[in-house]
């Protein structure tokens, strides 16, 4: 009788310690994410439910898309009146020139390609010094549904290296494409601050 005794008794114990114990690791789960970043609840924005497309049509899209970073692309001849800007910096300076979207797309990429989303976006003349490997403006390009999204590769500086040392760096660009014509865009910009007295064009603090 002893003995049955101990052991519920020990078998309680174990499951006040347990019930502790999930109540401890909840505790430390919450002190996590409060001190993390708040997010709202994930949800997909996009591509939408129920979206679809041909092989044929993403194949289009993405030819679409990959056009704009031709050497020769006539960009503004890509994009359609509708088009709807999320690069931060784009949209502030629209607002700041009273222009739409697309009218301030056109603005800035009205004549032959001087930069932009991709390889080489807005760095201006090439900096004195060692110069980085060639990088790939369509490293990686996916579709699905009306939207395509391409990958760049880019080299630069290691800033705690000597001058010459490279490192891999890469961004993005997504644009929705409806009826052959690029309708939207986002990609991974800032606002940067304004660029340092005396620095060379295209190298503002922060750039990307």
């Amino acid at each position: 009788m002893r003995a049955s005794t101990g052991g519920a008794a020990f078998q309680a114990a174990g499951e006040v310690l347990m019930r502790a114990l999930r109540i401890a690791v909840i505790i430390a789960a919450g002190v996590v994410f409060s001190s993390t970043p708040s997010f709202a609840q994930g949800q997909v924005v996009a591509p939408q439910a129920g979206c679809t497309a041909t092989a044929a049509q993403l194949e289009a899209n993405k030819k679409v898309a990959m056009a704009f970073f031709a050497a020769d692309a006539d960009r503004v001849a890509l994009a359609d009146p509708s088009y709807k800007q999320h690069n931060p910096a784009f949209v502030k300076g629209g607002k700041e020139a009273g222009l739409s979207d697309f009218d301030y797309f056109k603005s800035r990429f009205g004549g032959p390609r001087q930069g932009g989303p991709g390889v080489g976006a807005g760095r201006g003349q090439a900096p004195a010094g060692p110069q980085p490997p060639a990088g790939n403006p369509l490293e990686i390009v996916m579709a699905e549904c009306d939207l395509v999204t391409i990958i760049h590769k880019n080299h630069r500086q290691d800033p705690t290296a000597a001058a010459g040392v490279f490192y891999e760096v890469f961004t993005f660009d997504t644009f929705r494409v409806r009826n052959g014509k690029l309708v939207e865009h986002w990609d991974g910009a800032v606002i940067n601050p304004p660029a340092p007295a005396g620095a060379a064009p295209g190298q503002g603090a922060g750039g990307q």
